[in-house]
């Protein structure tokens, strides 16, 4: 037993050695790359990123909101568009987000932004101009090599799928027998219309009245099961995008977005099922997802997605962490760590991209994390000024 205390005194001694020693002498790192996240053609750095036969790149956020986010998300996107065919850009919302994503990258038509930022997630000033840089984008490569939108999460923006089912419906007759499901959708749209439109975001959990919303969408989906064919011919090619919505939206209002650890597994065991699918279904595209780090580390969706044999992408994965100043202060050890090693690469740079090492001491990731991308910042996403909106 003294032996071992021995040893493990020794063993720590000579890492802080190791670590005091390369701050004293200003130690650099090829593994710590500056990179720049702004709109421009500087990718110095990122072939840091060993891309081999990945094709699932996550941005895993260490939390929602950081004001640089998208940004980021935009030049990862130009570079893994260039270097790694990355096509599709998942999304930890709705269907009913990605249709309206879609919908905008496809016509340019900026009333479809403003519908985004009043329903959506993505309610930001930032999430706006990312938006408006992936369309302009897109102008600039072949259309079929521009990007686009996929869901791999539920609904739990109910306002948002109760848009979109109200723009399938356009300007067609809502049948009788229809009149007590898709009628009631389309009645709770309008009779909220003249509300909602004087916000620029609804920064609320339930902008509809949760119970209401429940029954309807509980009724709909035995309706669609019982009576297909009628919804069929109703809705014709969007049949797809509203039965996918209704079935989200009852996963939506079981999971208790206000308590994220309510139905947290049920949730994680359908972004894995999402997952598989859209990486079945489109073999030859990569893909980049920015999602929250709880579903990226050990025993989560993505890890099983990386690690079980019968994943359609097992060792393809590649889990970058995104991580940012947390009141002025670095959030976890090993991000305090690889500052006090290397306090030129990343105490006193704008963005740092940094290649963890298990063999390296100065570089663990404390969540096995393949990378970490490091933004200087210390703010939050940016709101539009006339917002709804109401304690979760």
């Amino acid at each position: 037993m003294l032996q071992t205390l021995t040893n493990l005194l020794r063993h720590t001694s000579y890492i802080v050695c190791l670590l005091l020693i390369s701050v004293a002498l200003g130690q650099t790192s090829p593994n710590v790359q500056v990179v720049s996240i702004e709109k421009d053609e500087n990718f110095e750095g990122y072939n840091l990123l060993e891309l081999d036969d990945r094709r699932l790149f996550v941005l895993a956020e260490h939390w929602h909101n950081i004001r640089t986010v998208p940004r980021a998300t935009m030049k990862l996107l130009r570079y893994l568009h260039e270097k790694a065919n990355v096509r599709i850009l998942a999304i930890e919302q709705g269907a009913s987000t990605a249709y309206m994503i879609n919908k905008y990258l496809s016509s340019g038509d900026t009333v479809i932004l403003r519908q985004i930022a009043r329903n959506t997630m993505f309610w930001g000033r930032e999430n706006y101009a990312f938006l408006e840089d992936l369309y302009e984008f897109n102008q600039t490569v072949a259309e079929a090599y521009r990007i686009f939108v996929k869901s791999i999460d539920i609904e739990y923006k109910m306002e948002s799928a109760i848009f979109v089912i109200n723009d399938l419906i356009g300007n067609k007759q809502v049948p009788e027998s229809l009149a007590t499901t898709v009628g009631l959708f389309q009645q709770m749209f309008e009779n909220s219309r003249t509300h909602r439109e004087q916000f620029d975001g609804l920064s609320v959990m339930y902008y509809y009245d949760r119970d209401f919303t429940t029954q309807l969408v509980t009724s709909t989906l035995a309706d669609l099961e019982e009576r297909t064919t009628i919804y069929q011919d109703f809705f014709g090619t969007d049949f797809e995008q509203f039965s996918t919505m209704i079935d989200d939206m009852d996963s939506g209002l079981i999971f208790d977005y206000t308590n994220p650890n309510t139905n947290y597994k049920f949730r994680d065991r359908i972004i894995y099922l999402k997952f598989s699918e859209l990486l079945e279904t489109f073999p030859d595209e990569g893909v980049l997802c920015v999602i929250g780090m709880r579903h990226a580390t050990k025993g989560s969706s993505i890890f099983k997605l990386n690690t079980q044999d019968e994943s359609p992408i097992s060792g393809q994965v590649m889990k970058i962490r995104i991580s940012a100043l947390f009141k002025n202060t670095f959030k976890t050890s090993d991000l305090r760590r690889i500052n006090f090693t290397f306090p030129r690469q990343l105490k006193a740079q704008g963005v740092t991209l940094i290649k963890h090492n298990s063999d390296d001491p100065a570089l663990r990731s404390a969540k096995s994390f393949d990378y970490t991308l490091f933004l200087n910042d210390n703010e939050e996403l940016t709101p539009f000024k006339n917002v709804l909106e109401e304690e979760y």
